[in-house]
């Protein structure tokens, strides 16, 4: 029967939850640039003409159908061999991430967007507005309310994925687990506390989601 002793993760905890900021960080960091990169692609995206569009269209479907493990990889080791710009783990994968987090969120944005009425846009410039006004004030401002779900669902989905930074050494909390599982031989304690850390954050990242889908829903 194994033998199951916690005492290791009550003494390495504060280790560990060391490790949850650094996992948190990246996932926040990478949304924020994926916002940035996400409403220019979306913007491109919508577009008439095609050298906008075009290279939009491909910059979603580059970052959505390449798995971000491989992102994060070749961003930190493949990308100072090409173009000769060596980045830190920290700056390499909050930049693979934020650029996978563009392509989704490049397509929340057009959802939300279009999901305005075309008459509302129609009667902001009948009104007086030029095009640009009327999407800054009128048509974003109502398209942001029904964007809060789905981007606070890509944020629980960063989380998650952060774990994957690892991979290049970043401490985030997966990595920290396997290091002292590494000193401890202590994996079931240490990578089963790691896994409810990530259970109770998305969870309740998830509740509050839910929360905020109903409010906006009224």
């Amino acid at each position: 029967m194994t033998y199951i002793d916690y005492a290791i993760v009550i003494d390495n905890m504060g280790y560990l939850l060391g490790g949850l900021y650094f996992t948190v960080i990246v996932a926040a960091s990478s949304i924020i640039l994926g916002a940035v990169i996400g409403l220019v692609a979306c913007i491109c995206k919508m577009s008439n003409r095609k050298i906008l569009s075009w290279p939009a269209n491909v910059h979603i479907e580059l970052w959505r159908n390449v798995p971000p493990l491989m992102q994060i990889i070749w961003v930190f080791y493949v990308m100072p061999i090409i173009f000769g710009i060596r980045l830190d783990a920290f700056t390499a994968c909050v930049l693979a991430l934020g650029l996978n987090s563009s392509a989704y969120q490049a397509e929340i944005f057009r959802a939300g967007i279009q999901s305005v009425e075309k008459g509302v846009k129609e009667a902001a410039i009948s009104s007086g507005l030029s095009p640009f006004q009327a999407m800054r004030y009128v048509v974003l401002p109502i398209g942001m309310r029904r964007m809060v779900p789905p981007f606070l669902n890509e944020f629980v989905t960063k989380i998650k994925g952060s774990a994957l930074v690892s991979v290049v050494g970043l401490a985030d909390l997966l990595y920290r687990a396997q290091v002292v599982t590494t000193t401890s031989f202590r994996p079931i304690e240490l990578l089963t506390t790691a896994a409810v850390i990530y259970l109770v954050l998305c969870t309740g990242l998830s509740c509050s989601i839910r929360i905020v889908e109903k409010r906006y829903a009224i």
